[in-house]
């Protein structure tokens, strides 16, 4: 149960006892530990009330987002500038799913076969050493998204309690938040081959060059930012606020319908990055828009 001074409100402190006693009931737990909002949630929870019954598993793979990575990495080594740290086991694993041709082909089952081919792993390896239940973090907030992801966890019987119980990503943030821990503001990330169209081809060289591009707008000040690789050409998506930045940068400004102009420095800087053909404008992001 908590003991911080703060407490949350009485129907999410309801929520939050229903989740710790399903937790509890599940007795030892993996969880699919990315390093983002949901699982950091589901990990905070667990490191309060079963820190003895929990086990980390993380992959390193060549389609997870910088800023994912590295919250992982803080998370786990007490690299953290403030809150507290997670002290749990960690197994760190490496899986490579480009490797596999139903997700290089990226068709309209890539998540599948990539979620399918990482929770396998995940699981095999914690049932191996004694952790028979794994969990993840789809939330309340994923129903209805298109997430076919989520059909290979449940085939291979990971639990969603999140979802079970009905917390929401904002619930998460707030009881995040009020716990201290910096991960409670991380933007939303996303697997990077989504940001390439279904039905092109998934190469390195492609997330590679995506990567790249999103990690340079990030180190200007950027928060929530998609380079997507669209039939060769560079699209670069931003959160209003950040499309706001942008046109500050080229000193032009936001037009009726969110959109800005690439200012020449960075349309140059993302040439020098591997773009050979980049769109003239920055557009708002929309969440989902690659799900077709």
């Amino acid at each position: 149960m908590l003991s911080d001074t703060t407490a949350p409100a009485e129907g999410l402190q309801d929520k939050l006892t229903a989740l710790e006693q399903l937790l509890l009931a599940y007795g030892r737990v993996a969880i699919g530990f990315s390093g983002g909002v949901d699982s950091s949630f589901l990990t905070a929870v667990c490191a309060r009330i079963m820190p003895a019954s929990t086990l980390l598993v993380h992959l390193t793979t060549p389609l997870i987002g910088t800023p994912e990575q590295a919250s992982f990495e803080r998370a786990v080594d007490g690299q953290a500038d403030e809150g507290p740290h997670f002290k749990l086991p960690v197994l760190n694993l490496s899986v490579d799913q480009l490797q596999l041709p139903q997700v290089a082909c990226n068709d309209a089952d890539r998540c599948y076969h990539c979620k399918r081919a990482g929770f396998t792993t995940i699981v095999n390896h914690a049932r191996s050493l004694g952790f028979p239940t794994v969990i993840d973090g789809s939330n309340a907030s994923d129903r209805g998204d298109y997430r076919p992801g989520m059909r290979a966890a449940q085939e291979l019987g990971v639990r969603s309690p999140l979802m079970e119980v009905g917390f929401t990503k904002d619930e998460e943030r707030e009881l995040l938040r009020a716990w201290g821990y910096p991960v409670w503001n991380l933007p939303a990330g996303a697997c990077l081959a989504t940001r390439v169209p279904t039905g092109e081809e998934l190469t390195r060289e492609k997330v590679d060059v995506i990567r790249t591009c999103e990690d340079y707008l990030h180190d200007l000040g950027l928060d929530q930012v998609r380079a997507r690789l669209v039939g060769g050409c560079m699209h670069i998506e931003a959160a209003p606020a950040d499309v706001a930045k942008i046109a500050a940068l080229g000193s032009t400004a936001v037009n009726d319908e969110g959109k800005a102009p690439l200012p020449a420095a960075i349309e140059s800087a993302l040439r020098n990055l591997g773009c050979g053909h980049i769109s003239p404008e920055v557009t708002p992001y929309i969440h989902g828009n690659m799900n077709q």
